[in-house]
C-alpha cells in the first residue's frame, strides 16, 4: 500500500508514469551531486524538478525541488540531506491516481 497517494488529471495518465520513472532513475544523481558538494549541479537538478512537478501534477515534487534549490544555495547541508532523503521517500511511495 503507497504511503502518498496524489489525484492527478486522467489527460496526465500516458506520461505521468514515465516522470516518475525518471525521477527515481535521478535520484542517485542528486545524491551524488550532495555527497560531491557540488552545489552548482545540485542547485540545476533541484529547479528541474521544482518547474516540472506541476507540469505533472505532482506539487509536492516541485515543492521539494525548490526546497532542495533554496537549502543548497544557503549553503544548509543538513536541510539538503534531509530534503533529499523526503524527496526519495515521496517518489517511491507514490501512488497516482488519474480522475
Amino acid at each position: 500500500m503507497a504511503k502518498y497517494k496524489t489525484t492527478v488529471d486522467k489527460k496526465l495518465q500516458a506520461v505521468g508514469p514515465g516522470y516518475l520513472e525518471a525521477r527515481r532513475k535521478e535520484l542517485p544523481e542528486l545524491f551524488t551531486f550532495y555527497a560531491t558538494e557540488d552545489r552548482a549541479s545540485l542547485m540545476t537538478a533541484a529547479h528541474k524538478l521544482a518547474g516540472s512537478g506541476h507540469s505533472y501534477g505532482l506539487d509536492r515534487i516541485s515543492e521539494l525541488g525548490t526546497k532542495i534549490e533554496t537549502l543548497s544555495d544557503a549553503g544548509d547541508a543538513a536541510g539538503v540531506a534531509a530534503s533529499l532523503a523526503e524527496l526519495k521517500d515521496y517518489i517511491w511511495n507514490l501512488e497516482i491516481i488519474y480522475e
